[in-house]
């Protein structure tokens, strides 16, 4: 879950963003996560990219804090909003690695579509 988003610099159409997640682990035993990096497409192209500055020990079966430090591409994410005005949902994809402490590395990713339904509930107004 996204509990906060803060915008720290925007130039030459980039966004750098702090964000912080609670994070859950389904597990009967905690998750000591070293780090986690992420990219995220939208229509194919490199819309976002971050990596973790700091995690709490996820407890088992609990909830703990992940911050993340990203960069955005607004004009990817803009051509991406416009297309949602077209009624066509937005083809998203995201992957990354989370790394455990030890070593080991754990991969994830997620397809899907946003679609405009998705965007009005979200966001009011199309574009």
């Amino acid at each position: 879950m996204l509990e906060r988003v803060q915008i720290l610099r925007i130039a030459d159409a980039r966004a750098d963003l702090s964000l912080r997640l609670r994070v859950a682990n389904p597990n009967d035993f905690s998750l000591a996560v070293d780090s986690i990096a992420f990219e995220i497409l939208l229509d194919g192209r490199l819309a976002a990219r971050g990596q973790s500055t700091h995690i709490n020990t996820l407890p088992p079966r609990g909830e703990a804090n992940v911050d993340v430090a990203g960069r955005v591409d607004v004009t990817v994410v803009a051509t991406a909003m416009m297309s949602l005005g077209s009624q066509r949902p937005v083809d998203y994809a995201m992957s990354g690695n989370a790394t455990l402490a030890g070593g080991t590395v754990v991969p994830f990713s997620r397809k899907g579509q946003i679609p405009v339904a998705g965007f009005d509930r979200a966001f009011g107004v199309r574009p």
